[in-house]
């Protein structure tokens, strides 16, 4: 039996209520010439995340493993010795994928060997309206929920995300790994964010080039709670110590200084009623307080190949 032309990665985690959607989607996935395959890990759900995903098995060409100690990269990073084929393709556990997506990312390494990452488009699918504070013009919703919408040619590490990224296998093959101590982490509700990024903006130090592929598009399910300001600033706080801890620089005292102002004005905010103005605000605070809470792991450890 041939192998299959690429393999699609993803972690789950206590999603048992919300996968079948996912699932579904994927069983109306056109299928690349030579096939594909789909690697999905268990990362240790406590509900029936896993009956669902054996439920699937006889619609997708599925292999199903079990990863208990929490952490998304972790999770993936055991999944990638069952990576076949000529692309690594990476998404999530809540990403409604076109039917053409994974010809298209195909298409897209196979007509530009010159790159060896890949990026698609990325459409929130929002639950309900969203309120009027809530604005693309106060927070970046790439940040707050993959939000990727731009044409297609060559592209940096920053215009390519989590639910929609591609990787050439060789790069795995050779020993390329996600680091460990970034993403999500089931025990942590802090962690912090830039999984992904991270890979990405070490393989193109190395060199590696990207292409993004607009016509590779999916639409990434938003929860209703995503859309609440308490969720939004976890986020902001999540995002910041991912920086802090990988890219963001020592304390200076002007740092200081600016985490002591918006820490004030952000108390005072709380006082007001939701605007955009109170978001930009609350936002930045919790940026600047997890960038600081970051720097300090920053020091530790090594980072993976």
């Amino acid at each position: 039996m041939s192998e299959p032309a690429l393999t699609v990665f993803f972690a789950t985690r206590n999603r048992a209520h919300a996968i079948p959607r996912v699932l579904e989607a994927f069983t109306g996935l056109q299928s690349p010439g030579g096939g594909w395959k789909l690697v999905v890990t268990d990362n240790g759900s406590g509900d029936d995340t896993l009956a669902v995903l054996q439920g699937f098995a006889g619609r997708l060409p599925l292999t199903i493993l079990s990863c208990p100690k929490p952490g998304k990269n972790r999770a993936l990073n055991l999944a990638l010795p069952e990576l076949q084929g000529r692309l690594a393709v990476f998404t999530d556990d809540d990403v409604l994928p076109d039917a053409d997506w994974l010809i298209r990312l195909l298409a897209a390494a196979d007509e530009h060997p010159e790159a060896d990452m890949f990026g698609g488009t990325v459409a929130p699918e929002w639950p309900r309206p969203k309120p009027d504070w809530l604005s693309e013009e106060v927070v970046e919703f790439s940040m707050l929920y993959s939000q990727q919408l731009r044409p297609s040619g060559p592209c940096g590490f920053a215009d390519i995300f989590g639910p929609n990224m591609a990787i050439r296998a060789d790069l795995f093959r050779a020993g390329t790994r996600f680091a460990e101590h970034v993403g999500p982490d089931g025990t942590n509700p802090l962690y912090a964010m830039g999984s992904e990024t991270e890979l990405l903006r070490r393989l193109e130090a190395a060199g590696h080039r990207g292409w993004f592929e607009a016509s590779a598009r999916l639409r990434h399910i938003i929860r209703p709670e995503q859309m609440e300001e308490g969720w939004i600033l976890e986020r902001a706080f999540r995002y910041g110590a991912g920086e802090g801890r990988n890219y963001v620089g020592g304390s200076t005292p002007k740092d200081i200084l600016r985490r002591i102002v918006y820490r004030v004005a952000a108390q005072g905010m709380r006082l007001m009623p939701p605007s955009p103005q109170r978001l930009r605000i609350r936002y930045r605070d919790r940026w600047l307080a997890g960038a600081a809470a970051g720097r300090p792991a920053q020091r530790q450890g090594a980072t993976p190949r």
